[in-house]
């Protein structure tokens, strides 16, 4: 199965650092992919290269075969969305309206809007201001805004989504991601905790100090080897009681 987005020979530099080299990589239909890496690996910069919200210093980002720049918006907006890591929660608007704005673009959808109110129980939010809710309540509103803007089938790639969400919420909205992807979505995300990309991801991509560590599945990514030589401190791996791994740092690491 071709990659609905692909990455080829990406390089980008802000300034004189160079923060990513060389990277090829594609995203398929139907799976989670995790990015992930130490600080400063560059992250954000790929999926946002990959969303085709940043130009790479070199190389080409495609979607759906076409180079993403040659992408009209509107047609982007109905195939790809996009979560920042800072979703801005100072706006005046309510809840409801920020999931109505999801779809200026693409045509109102009551359907996909009440599907992300349910999933993600915001129905006694819908009226209040954004700028009045904690932190994790925001999150869950970034992430329903960005599933409701695009059909089962579309792109998304999310910044850190699970970041601000406390332990229950960050396993509800990993099983939403995956049913997401199990009715053929594509779903890209960066991760910071290693056990939660091990549950959620079927596909990790390893960067470190901008380049390409590791690409494939969990089980050939999280290797101790691998990850120490991404993060440059021994790890070890648990297994958890249905079988999945749990890469943690070393004790005496």
């Amino acid at each position: 199965m071709d990659p609905v987005i692909r990455l080829e020979g990406i390089n980008h530099r802000y300034d004189r650092a160079s923060v990513l080299r060389d990277i090829d990589l594609g995203f398929e239909v139907g799976r989670v992919s995790a990015v992930c890496g130490p600080n400063a690996a560059g992250k954000t910069t790929l999926l946002r290269i990959a969303a085709g919200l940043l130009e790479p210093s070199g190389g080409t980002v495609h979607l759906d075969d076409q180079p993403i720049a040659q992408v009209p918006p509107s047609r982007r907006a109905r195939r790809l969305a996009f979560m920042s890591q800072r979703f801005d929660c100072a706006s005046g608007f309510s809840v409801r309206r920020i999931l109505e704005l999801a779809r200026v673009l693409i045509g109102r959808d009551h359907a996909s809007l009440d599907r992300v109110i349910e999933a993600f129980e915001l129905d006694a939010l819908l009226d209040r201001g954004v700028g009045g809710l904690s932190v994790g309540q925001c999150q869950r509103v970034a992430l329903a805004r960005a599933l409701a803007q695009v059909p089962p089938d579309g792109v998304v790639i999310l910044d850190e989504p699970l970041a601000a969400l406390d332990p229950r919420w960050a396993r509800r909205a990993a099983d939403i991601l995956r049913q997401r992807a199990a009715e053929g979505a594509t779903i890209l995300l960066s991760v910071h905790e290693l056990p939660v990309a091990a549950r959620l991801a079927d596909h990790v991509v390893l960067l470190s100090d901008g380049g390409l560590v590791a690409n494939g599945p969990v089980d050939a990514v999280f290797t101790t080897e691998v990850l120490e030589r991404a993060y440059g401190i021994p790890f070890e791996l648990l297994v958890a009681g249905d079988g999945s791994l749990i890469p943690i740092a070393s004790r005496g690491a």
